[in-house]
């Protein structure tokens, strides 16, 4: 309801929620893609008018096919990430692949003005290892590597929403 709330852009005539879905899609796809390999869990937070949006999803892919999610959480997540694009507002996404035989790997990135923006790995290793109620730190899980995200190049020049 969120999305279809935002109306035309008073510039392009564009659908803003529409736009926004979209280019959620695209991003939702490359991360997937630059992945690779794997079982991916990935959550998306967004801070809403009333609430905070939250969205998980899951994902597993394998070096000769594209990574398979279910539909309903491929749609809840693309709309939390949509409605933070269309806001431009903080949030962020999170990206944990895990391997036979491998480390798990962390990626986090934020939203900045409807971009997604990869966090270093300082960054990501400080969100996992801090408690979020009290500030504290928290010991780092074994057999995870904290990861940079990765750049995100998915948007259209002649789109700005």
């Amino acid at each position: 309801m969120l999305l279809a709330d935002f109306g035309e852009c008073a510039d392009c005539g564009q659908d803003i929620g529409r736009s926004a879905f979209d280019r959620a899609s695209r991003i939702l796809l490359r991360l997937l893609e630059v992945a690779g390999p794997g079982r991916h869990h990935l959550v998306c937070s967004v801070p809403g008018p009333d609430e905070q949006l939250l969205a998980v999803l899951h994902a597993e892919g394998t070096s000769t096919a594209a990574a398979q999610l279910d539909a309903t959480e491929g749609a809840e997540f693309v709309t939390v990430l949509a409605t933070g694009i269309a806001l431009e507002s903080a949030g962020g996404v999170v990206l944990r692949t895990s391997a036979q035989g491998a480390a798990d790997r962390l990626h986090g990135w934020r939203l900045h003005q409807g971009m997604l923006l990869p966090l270093t790995a300082g960054e990501v290793f400080s969100a996992y290892c801090t408690d979020a109620g009290t500030g504290e730190p928290l010991s780092p899980e074994p057999g995870v590597e904290y990861c940079a995200g990765f750049a995100i190049t998915t948007d259209d020049p002649e789109n700005h929403h």
